[in-house]
């Protein structure tokens, strides 16, 4: 089992007929090779694919895409979860993904991460033998979006044949492009704290400011953890600054760079049972925040954590990507 083994390809499909063109040999060759198969996709599409396998219509693990998570964190944490359990347990060459992303009800920050994040895959998920691929609708996704598809992945299935993107982009420069978008301006109304190293000043001022937002107490003490892992990248000369926005709570730290970061830091999960590793903190930050936006330049690094507040289910902006 090595990172040569590892695959991350898209599939460009335009209606039914191509998507079991491309699920249905990936998925029965899984099968009868004794592979873990996931599918993860559209409640649809799963029982076209199992009306489609017959005899092999049970040999495979099944989700509706928003089972593995609405946020990029959880889909690539649930991933990674998803090969330890079963690498474990086989030898065989493969633990094989067909994931389909969620797209509906996203804003654009939302989709710029979640393009991100696939981008990221190709780095978190190097070091394991999954095969992943990532159908993409046209009747859904936007002609934009197919193009991000192409550039996230080094190849776009038809069928059986993987055919190579030459549109594909480095991870790390993705992330690159991707974090160049500049965060949006702090309004005049945000309520700031200076970073003066009283941490026990920090959890009163993000607990209070929290609870005037509208977030519970327990939404609010998980904030306080979640900064607290993030101020380890961070030296005590910047500042803290809250406002609500849009149904949710947001929570900007910003200071001297206290340590570089490699763009996906926090997307795979801390091994427990190994020395931790620069970045292994922002995992947690990660699971906690709906967002967690980073931008670094000239020696200064910018946090920008975002909790869901209790209407942000309700503001989501409907758009096609």
């Amino acid at each position: 089992m090595n990172h040569e083994n590892f695959r991350h390809d898209a599939a460009v499909y335009a209606d039914d007929h191509e998507f079991l063109a491309m699920a249905v040999p990936f998925v029965t060759e899984g099968v009868e090779r004794g592979e873990p198969v996931l599918v993860t996709t559209t409640p649809a599409n799963i029982t076209l694919l199992r009306d489609a396998l017959g005899p092999n219509a049970n040999g495979f693990d099944h989700a509706e895409t928003a089972y593995f998570g609405r946020r990029p964190p959880e889909r690539a944490t649930e991933f990674f979860r998803y090969w330890q359990r079963k690498a474990v347990s086989s030898t065989a060459r493969n633990v094989r993904v067909l994931a389909e992303p969620l797209w509906a009800g996203r804003t654009p920050d939302d989709v710029r991460a979640w393009r991100r994040m696939e981008s990221g895959l190709n780095v978190v998920l190097a070091s394991t033998n999954v095969w992943m691929i990532c159908p993409y609708d046209t009747r859904v996704v936007s002609e934009e979006g197919i193009a991000h598809a192409l550039k996230t992945h080094p190849a776009d299935v038809r069928g059986t044949e993987p055919i190579p993107s030459p549109d594909y982009v480095d991870p790390v420069e993705y992330a690159r492009e991707c974090d160049a978008v500049p965060l949006s301006e702090r309004p005049a109304d945000a309520v700031v704290l200076p970073l003066r190293g009283d941490l026990n000043a920090l959890r009163r001022f993000i607990v209070g400011r929290a609870l005037d937002f509208g977030l519970s107490e327990e939404r609010a003490a998980m904030l306080t953890v979640a900064v607290g892992e993030t101020l380890a990248f961070l030296r005590d000369d910047g500042h803290v600054a809250m406002w609500s926005s849009d149904g949710t709570v947001v929570c900007e730290l910003s200071g001297a760079s206290g340590a570089s970061l490699d763009p996906f830091a926090g997307f795979r999960p801390p091994e427990v049972r190994t020395p931790t590793e620069l970045g292994d903190g922002l995992w947690i930050t990660r699971q906690i925040c709906e967002t967690v936006d980073i931008r670094a330049g000239n020696g200064t690094t910018v946090f920008r954590l975002r909790m869901a507040g209790p209407r942000s289910a309700e503001v989501v902006r409907q758009s096609r990507w």
